[in-house]
């Protein structure tokens, strides 16, 4: 092995990819070349194609991991000459799992198929990311290395399961305790292992997985199983199984928040999904992407923007409005651009701003307040307190995001919704009432506070990171956890909930968050606030 190895002396340097334009989309695949040695260095072949051209290729969806193991392999270039390239482990260890023993592989590994030291390069590929996954027969995702053994038990403990869910013949409609009790432990322990992988948590995987035609886990030796045998037993866990998940799982939001983006996905760009198309595309804009995908995790704090940009919402000119084929690559070359460009020169704080106005722009109201999260001192920063910091999301419930659950805003005939001026938002608002003390949770607050969230079909995941407060008139409310005494209650037109500022001097205000007022419908809301119209003002949210 070591010989082969050696007798490359240099490393490998990117050509660079011809120019691209419209319907005329350059970007590179890797031939994995055959080994009937597991132990034999890899050996790869880099070729620039067009998408237009249809290749034949797989996508490899896969967690970069730390560079404290690199791994050199050889590429073999045009003049047929040997040359070396560095890659972290991970991809490493994927790339030998898929390696066949007497045939080449084509397939897109990010890594190595961009070269990532070139930012421009690196901006244009990742905003063609969508259509790549989109384009290829089937993506293959690795989960790493089994050196437990326990992938093989896992995947056969849950295929049945899922089998029965997808064919709804009212096998597995219900389970009791007892029968999870009688379970076997030992393939539980694999599944347990599953739901902690890293891979489920990270950002860019979710979009790999939803633009998928068709994508299998691979883990370790274990034979590769269909996304499906995986996601229909989470779907049957979490709906009749949930006494499975309290023996064995524990937290389950891993698997279930990327198993429901990969529903998001599939359901505005494949036709054989049932259900309303029209209707879901309507009720789930770009920003509730942005919203579900905000617990994942990402190296670069830009990629909790871009790793989502292939989603077709990122492309309409109307929130709330389809006018989109539900064939991608018809979508991909009718829509100019997505609300931003990728482009990684520029500052994280930068890219949220510009996105926050698009999105404004895009949404035509104030929903986008329900997104703004504030975890430490982030409000006493000099950048916009209105803007959602999307790598630091506290919350995994929002209030006055969904458009399901949160379907209206408050609105007032003859008065504007915003105005955005630099860095301030200028609003028009009424002032209904001010903090005056806050509670420290019991069990007795809790108690008094579920019914106003299971009104909304929310979780008591709601409470996460907020508490309650009381105003100078009795009345109660749920915020973020940084609400202070003397803070302000207001409803703004145009927003979808009330929301708590904070003063700094005149018409000036920092938001501290979307807020629910417990026991108040929201048409009672709307309704105190036309009332009071003559005392709405404007203030600017800085």
């Amino acid at each position: 092995m070591a010989p082969l190895l050696n007798s490359a002396t240099e490393y490998y340097r990117y050509e660079v990819l011809p120019q691209s334009g419209p319907e005329n989309h350059h970007f590179r695949l890797l031939d994995i070349l055959p080994s009937a040695s597991k132990e034999e260095p890899l050996q790869l072949r880099l070729q620039t194609l067009r998408l237009e051209d249809d290749p034949d290729y797989e996508c490899l969806s896969y967690v970069w991991g730390n560079s404290d193991e690199d791994h050199d392999v050889l590429i073999v270039g045009n003049d047929t000459e040997l040359r070396k390239f560095k890659i972290r482990k991970n991809l490493h260890d994927a790339l030998r799992a898929l390696r066949h023993p007497s045939q080449s592989r084509t397939v897109w590994a990010d890594a190595l198929c961009i070269n990532e030291a070139d930012n421009v390069e690196r901006g244009r590929q990742v905003a063609l990311m969508g259509l790549i996954y989109w384009s290829a027969s089937r993506v293959n995702i690795w989960l790493g290395l089994d050196p437990r053994g326990v992938a093989k038990g896992a995947f056969e403990a849950m295929r049945p399961i899922s089998a029965a869910h997808w064919r709804s013949d009212g096998s597995m409609s219900s389970f009791s305790k007892e029968q999870a009790a009688a379970l076997d432990p030992v393939p539980w322990v694999g599944v347990t292992e599953l739901y902690r992988n890293s891979w489920f948590q990270r950002a860019w995987v979710q979009q790999e997985l939803g633009l998928s035609k068709e994508a299998y886990f691979y883990w370790g030796d274990a034979p590769p199983v269909d996304v499906r045998d995986v996601f229909g037993f989470d779907i049957w866990m979490e709906n009749i199984g949930d006494v499975v998940r309290a023996r064995f799982i524990g937290d389950a939001s891993g698997v279930r928040g990327t198993r429901n983006l990969w529903l998001q996905y599939s359901r505005v760009t494949r036709t054989d999904w049932p259900g309303d198309h029209e209707e879901f595309m309507a009720t789930n804009p770009f920003l509730q992407i942005l919203v579900d995908g905000s617990n994942c995790k990402a190296s670069n704090s830009r990629d909790h923007v871009y790793a989502f940009l292939g989603h077709p919402a990122a492309r309409r000119r109307y929130a709330y409005e389809n006018d989109q084929s539900m064939n991608y690559q018809e979508m991909f070359h009718d829509t100019s651009q997505t609300l931003v460009t990728p482009d990684y020169s520029k500052a994280v704080e930068e890219i949220y701003l510009e996105l926050a106005k698009k999105l404004l722009v895009q949404h035509g109201d104030l929903r986008i307040l329900g997104a703004v999260s504030h975890p430490g001192g982030t409000i006493a920063s000099d950048f916009p307190s209105w803007v959602p910091r999307w790598n630091a999301n506290q919350h995994r419930k929002t209030i006055g995001v969904s458009v399901v659950l949160w379907p209206k805003t408050f609105e007032v005939p003859g008065i504007p919704i915003m105005r955005i001026d630099d860095n301030t938002l200028h609003v028009q608002g009424l002032t209904i009432s001010t903090v005056s003390s806050l509670i420290r949770w019991s069990q007795e607050c809790v108690d008094y506070t579920m019914p106003d969230v299971f009104a909304r079909h929310s979780t008591i995941e709601l409470l996460h990171g907020r508490r309650l407060f009381q105003t100078q008139d009795g009345e109660k409310g749920l915020v973020q956890d940084i609400v202070q005494v003397g803070d302000v209650v207001v409803l703004l037109v145009g927003a979808c909930s009330p929301c708590v500022l904070r003063h700094v001097e005149g018409r000036k205000y920092k938001l501290v968050g979307t807020c629910m007022m417990l026991g108040i419908q929201d048409h009672e809301l709307n309704e105190k606030i036309n009332k009071g119209r003559e005392n709405i003002s404007e203030m600017e949210l800085i």
